[in-house]
C-alpha cells in the first residue's frame, strides 16, 4: 500500500524534495550564547551557520539574568559567555553560570584581554577563553567542539568511576582465619 502511494507523486514532487536533511533539532548542540551585544549575537550565529556545519542551534539571552533562566530549564549543552555584561562581569558572571549548571561546559567570548581575568576565570574550570578582537568563526567552533569534548570525557569518566564504587561495594568480602 505504502509503495503504490508513493508511486503516485508528481515528478515536480520529487523534484521538491530535499537530498540531503539537515540535522533535526534533537541531533544539534544548542549553543546558549550570553552576551548584551546584538552584534556579537549575529557574528556568532554566522559562525555556526558557516563553520558548524548544522550542528549547533543558537539560543541568545542578551543579559546574565535572561541566561541563568535559560539554563535552569535544561537543555542548554554549551555555553558562550561575554564576562562584560551590565549586570554583572568579570569572573564574577561565570560563577553564576557555574552555579546554575555545573556540568554545561562554559567558553567565555570577551573583550577582555586581562590576563589577570583569564586566569581567575580558567582557575575556576572554564573549558575556553576567547577574546573577541582575536577569534575567527574556525577558533570558535574548534573551542566549541573541544568543549564539549573535554566534557563528555568528564562525563564518561565519572559514570565509570561511579560504577566501579558501585561494583566495589557490591562485591562480597571475605576474611581468611578470624
Amino acid at each position: 500500500m505504502m509503495a503504490a502511494a508513493a508511486l503516485e507523486l508528481q515528478e515536480d514532487e520529487l523534484e521538491s524534495l530535499p537530498l540531503v536533511t539537515a540535522p533535526t533539532a534533537r541531533e544539534q548542540e544548542c549553543v546558549l550564547l550570553i552576551e548584551d551585544s546584538e552584534e556579537a549575537m549575529f557574528l556568532v550565529r554566522y559562525a555556526l551557520q558557516e563553520y558548524g556545519e548544522g550542528r549547533y542551534r543558537l539560543e541568545w539571552a542578551n543579559s546574565l539574568s535572561v541566561g541563568l533562566d535559560q539554563l535552569s530549564h535544561g537543555g542548554i549543552d554549551i555555553v558562550l559567555l561575554d564576562l562584560g555584561l551590565p549586570e554583572s562581569s568579570g569572573p564574577e558572571s561565570y560563577a553564576w553560570v557555574r552555579e546554575i549548571a555545573p556540568s554545561v561546559p562554559v567558553v567565555v567570548l570577551t573583550g577582555d584581554e586581562r590576563a589577570e581575568t583569564e586566569f581567575a576565570v580558567t582557575a575556576s574550570g572554564v573549558e575556553g577563553y576567547l577574546v573577541k578582537d582575536q577569534v575567527s568563526g574556525s577558533l570558535l567552533l574548534q573551542a566549541i567542539r573541544a568543549a564539549l569534548y573535554a566534557n563528555k570525557n568528564q562525563e564518561d569518566k565519572r559514570s565509570k568511576v561511579a560504577s566501579n564504587m558501585v561494583r566495589q561495594l557490591l562485591t562480597p568480602r571475605f576474611q581468611i582465619g578470624s
